[in-house]
């Protein structure tokens, strides 16, 4: 019996096979494009998950809340997790945590490395398994060195790396360590990377801040004994925090900060390790963290997808069950029972998936390296062998062929056998699920085409507001990791100094935007001034930085070498003018760094945008104190040949730095860097309005081919009385015309809502207009009627002849 289904399901499909094709094109392209996604999806989502104590680890963050809100950061002082281990019992191993570039020597080798310096629970901590050397011993000695297999490779060659001396350049100091360790390479999905690991004690600041409550410059993980609540932590950390954050306390009480809902105006808090790929609001250990809209947006779009194939699957099946009605009832005639009717229908169902699932499985090998450079994901073939994902695309095939081929069979079983074998199948209008199904796809569709023209308002708004500077025409170049920044400026000041195409070239602690080397960072001060906290970023900046970035000067003057105590100088801009209430402020003092004497301003700069424009222009401090190294040079060239400007440029690094890498960008590159999530959710917008709209017009046209089938003598008639084409033609597509038109209001609330949400997280936005709206529906509508008036001016074109001749 089984037998003769597949080999009469096979004739029929065959016999159908445009419909049967309309159907597998649909439905492979859904599969492929949810397989993919949902890959990507469970890729982010897996970040971490292979240590074994995951569900123990947590990032230790505080939460000020301010007079002008609430503030999280990460960053700790270097006494804190010392004190917290000693004092908090329910701390079992707890590590700090500070990265940061170095150069390996060896021999004549030397490398660029990504140095991190941890504390010896690390590896108590973190599943880090290692391949040679003892966990427990690794980093017992001050001097000891772990190193993964990657690293292991590229300093010592085939030579075993346990035990070797290596020279480490930490901050222009070499130190000698002795490898203790090597670690098996981590997988892609680890927020903790490194090439070296290292003891805290040889941090930069360590020695000048191991008793600093103050200053913060790393993060604290620590592991809790099994059966920790982290919802206690808040209540039994309060004696701790007035024990060491009483200068904090006393501080947010004087400048009138208001307690949260546990009477808390300063206190320590707990992030869960596992959600790390996502804690980009408190400063991950992964400086890459992104949102999880990004990942829930892709799982929606997925759905979508998959809702709107299978949509389109049961309309085309519907409509090609008209044609076969007259079999229905022969069938019924000679005796076939209602669920021999149900499983032949089922049985060419499950067909049709299994083809659309292996060529959908084939679309998506073919299409996956498209995938992951449009997405940046990291996802592989091999993920599809895994038991959880095999058993996943098992599930989605039978939820797809129970979704899709259970309304089509049931409703060609309910045929009544003495009409469909008299040719009477009920012409009536449409039922009430085949328009709500219509509606619900144009209502995806209209929604993700009205995402996707607010994202794209909203990229094209951040790439061409004005930031206050140039980034245009400067050149930000990454100090190279063995040398002295302000030896380095120099240098490039020199060797450029007869280079016709460039203007002028300064330096400065932190970069603007994000360059090549991949790192971001800020620095934020707090000082009292006025009986009063001031938290000001503060940027070291070098001679000529201001011409250099064309930063518009409105008082006073930048720093000039022709004045000696520039040193002690300090230039602002309008917030932190503002935020110390004056006009006047040329030539007053501030007492910025404890310990040292105040600084007095000597100019104030027009607001620029030094961060994304996710915030508003905090206040910002510029100074040339020592105490901060130069990181990026910058460089101003001429207009009109960037391009040999740069190669003169790159040419000259190299002959001052031959074995350091050029990582030069444009500060338009850079600034474009901060909005890769942004760009990503757009690309997800446009794949997906794109998709659901190929196959929603696909489904669109199966229901204008039924129509058309069961109204085809009734257009026979209306031509023989003398309607024209285009009269026929709107008769047919304004009842669908209406649907669509109503699908497209209904996405109107929750596009407006969902896209609001999204804009504020931008301190900078568009606005949403009422056009945005009318050109979705236009584009909806318009892609609507040329569906159906494929079929439909086919119909009213045929000869009348041919479908009245039978009667």
């Amino acid at each position: 019996m089984i037998k003769n289904y597949l080999k009469i399901a096979w004739r029929n499909l065959w016999k159908g096979r445009v419909f049967n094709l309309m159907n597998i094109t649909g439905l492979a392209v859904a599969v492929a494009c949810c397989t993919l996604i949902f890959l990507t999806v469970y890729y982010e989502f897996s970040y971490d998950s292979f240590h074994q104590k995951l569900d123990r680890i947590y990032q230790v963050y505080n939460v000020a809340n301010r007079p002008k809100g609430v503030e999280k950061n990460s960053a700790m002082p270097i006494p804190m997790a010392s004190a917290l281990k000693a004092e908090y019992p329910a701390v079992k191993y707890l590590t700090r945590s500070g990265n940061m570039g170095g150069v390996v020597n060896y021999g004549n080798k030397k490398v660029d490395e990504d140095i991190h310096f941890v504390d010896r629970d690390f590896l108590k901590m973190f599943t880090f398994p290692l391949i040679q050397g003892n966990s427990n011993a690794a980093l017992s000695g001050l001097n000891s060195a772990i190193i993964t297999e990657k690293a292991a490779k590229k300093i010592f060659g085939n030579k075993p790396a346990l035990n070797q001396i290596m020279v480490i350049n930490i901050n222009n100091q070499e130190q000698p360590f002795q490898v203790t360790g090597v670690v098996k390479d981590y997988p892609s999905n680890s927020s903790i990377t490194f090439d070296v690991l290292v003891r805290f004690e040889h941090f930069p600041q360590y020695q000048t801040e191991k008793n600093n409550w103050d200053s913060r410059s790393h993060i604290v993980l620590a592991e809790f004994n099994e059966g920790f609540n982290p919802r206690t932590f808040n209540k039994q950390i309060k004696p701790f925090v007035k024990k060491y954050y009483a200068g904090d306390l006393n501080n947010l009480k004087r400048d009138g900060a208001k307690p949260d809902a546990n009477g808390d105006i300063f206190t320590l808090a707990l992030a869960p390790f596992a959600s790390n790929h996502f804690n980009n609001d408190i400063g991950a250990v992964e400086g890459d963290a992104i949102s999880k809209t990004y990942p829930l947006s892709l799982v929606v779009i997925g759905c979508f997808i998959l809702l709107i194939a299978c949509i389109n699957f049961i309309n085309l099946s519907v409509a090609r069950g008209f044609t076969r009605a007259r079999e229905v009832g022969v069938r019924k005639t000679l005796g076939a029972g209602k669920w021999q009717l149900l499983t032949q229908f089922w049985v060419e169902t499950i067909m049709v998936c299994f083809a659309s699932t292996a060529v959908g499985l084939l679309l998506c090998t073919l299409l996956i390296n498209q995938f992951k450079a449009m997405f940046k994901s990291k996802i592989s073939l091999a993920m599809l062998l895994e038991p959880a994902h095999l058993a996943g695309i098992v599930i989605m095939f039978l939820a797809v062929t129970a979704i899709a081929g259970f309304y089509p069979a049931l409703m060609m079983v309910r045929y009544k056998t003495v009409a469909v074998l008299k040719g009477k199948i009920s012409g009536g209008k449409p039922g009430k699920l085949r328009n709500t199904l219509l509606i619900v796809q144009f209502t995806l569709s209209t929604l993700l085409i009205i995402c996707t023209i607010i994202t794209w308002q909203q990229i094209n708004y951040l790439s061409n507001k004005p930031l206050g500077y140039n980034k245009t025409e400067v050149l930000s170049i990454p100090v190279a990791q063995n040398a002295k920044g302000t030896d380095a400026l120099q240098l490039m000041r020199n060797e450029l100094r007869n280079n016709s195409n460039v203007v002028s070239v300064s330096g400065a602690y932190m970069n603007m935007g994000k360059g090549n080397d991949g790192s971001s960072m800020r620095s934020v001060l707090g000082f009292i001034y006025h009986d009063r906290e001031v938290r000001t970023h503060l940027q070291r900046i070098d001679y000529d930085y201001i011409k250099t970035l064309d930063i518009k000067l409105l008082d006073g003057r930048e720093f000039d070498p022709k004045f000696g105590n520039d040193s002690t100088g300090l230039i602002i801009n309008e917030s932190m003018a503002r935020e110390l209430g004056g006009k006047n402020l040329v030539g007053s003092t501030l007492p910025i760094m404890e310990g040292t004497s105040p600084a007095h301003i000597i100019g104030i700069v027009k607001n620029f945008n030094f961060q994304s424009l996710h915030d508003d222009i905090a206040p910002l401090t510029m100074t040339m104190l020592k105490d901060f190294q130069i990181n990026y040079i910058f460089v101003k060239v001429k207009p009109g040949n960037l391009v040999g400007a740069y190669d003169g440029i790159k040419n000259s690094w190299h002959r001052l730095y031959p074995n350091a890498t050029f990582l030069a960008s444009w500060l338009n590159e850079n600034t474009e860097r901060q909005y890769l999530s942004e760009r990503r959710l757009s690309g997800i917008f446009v794949s997906g309005a794109v998709l659901a709209i190929i196959i929603s017009c696909i489904g669109l046209l199966a229901i204008s081919i039924m129509m058309v089938i069961q109204r085809n003598k009734e257009i026979g008639i209306r031509k023989v009385l003398g309607a024209n084409v285009f009269g026929i033609v709107m008769m047919l597509s304004q009842d669908f015309m209406k649907l669509v038109l109503v699908a497209a209001i209904l996405s109107f609330p929750v596009a407006w809502w969902v896209m609001s949400h999204w804009l504020q997280s931008f301190a900078y936005r568009v606005d949403i207009h009422w056009w945005v709206f009318a050109l979705s529906t236009a584009l909806a509508l318009i892609l609507a009627f040329v569906t159906i008036s494929f079929q439909s001016i086919r119909a009213a074109i045929a000869n009348p002849v041919k479908s009245l001749r039978s009667e």
